[in-house]
């Protein structure tokens, strides 16, 4: 599973080949930052901020592209800023498995000891992505003097374990119709909100195939459902991928809540 890291496809800006940026303040970086308030970042001090303001650099990564392979030594730390990435892991038999997603908000970073591990799956952009990062070292010396950062990513852990064993349940006890429903209801919970805005619609960033991966379906059973979700009036489609509404309460009901 190991290879090179494709190059990143930034836009046009004052940062080069990942880079620190400019010298801005704390504030002025960070308060313009759209997950400042729902990130590991969000409970703060401005000294903390300012910590890790010091350290910070910027990824962009293009749709497709690859930020590290599974068995590569851990990177950085971080924080995906915008877009969507995917963990995959591979059998020895070459198939590919996706095991996880990771949206705007969530941190990237595979264990806290010194000494870096092995990535346990690949990191793939889905969309185009951004990540704020944070050398490895330098920010578990941070950690050391800030017990509160340390407390915080402690939460996120546990919340994605509770998460992790949640989606077990669906694997292994749901039906399809239940796996489906399910799933939309992830999607809109982590999509239906940027930043601290609310919005109604959304883009579902995997195909179908990659759905179905996912939740452990076939392609035509993943299909078949998504369009008994359209017909019913449960969740309204524009195209494949685009969600206009959904019906919240019938979906929670299809989901066997």
């Amino acid at each position: 599973m190991r290879g090179a890291m494709a190059p990143s496809r930034r836009p046009a800006g004052p940062m080069h080949g990942g880079n620190p940026l400019p010298r801005l303040s704390a504030s002025a970086r960070c308060e313009g930052c759209a997950i400042r308030h729902s990130s590991v970042c969000g409970a703060l001090s401005g000294d903390e901020i300012a910590a890790l303001n010091a350290l910070a650099r910027r990824k962009w990564l293009a749709a497709g592209e690859t930020y590290l392979m599974e068995g590569d030594t851990a990177g950085d730390f971080g924080n995906i800023t915008r877009g969507v990435a995917k963990l995959v892991r591979g059998a020895e038999d070459g198939r590919l498995q996706i095991v996880g997603l990771l949206f705007q908000s969530d941190f990237v970073g595979s264990g806290l000891e010194r000494e870096a591990p092995e990535e346990a799956s690949s990191i793939e952009a889905v969309t185009d992505l951004e990540l704020c990062l944070f050398p490895r070292k330098p920010f578990q010396d941070v950690l050391a003097r800030y017990p509160s950062l340390e407390h915080r990513l402690l939460k996120r852990a546990l919340d994605e374990l509770r998460f992790a064993r949640e989606w077990m349940v669906l694997l292994g006890r749901k039906t399809a119709e239940e796996r489906v429903a399910t799933f939309m209801l992830h999607m809109a919970r982590r999509l239906q909100t940027e930043g601290c805005h609310h919005r109604e619609s959304f883009d579902i960033p995997l195909n179908r195939a990659e759905i179905a991966d996912y939740i452990g379906l076939t392609l035509e059973t993943v299909s078949r459902q998504m369009t008994k979700l359209r017909k019913d009036g449960i969740v309204v489609f524009e195209g494949a991928h685009h969600v206009q509404s959904i019906d919240h309460a019938r979906l929670v009901e299809r989901a066997g809540f």
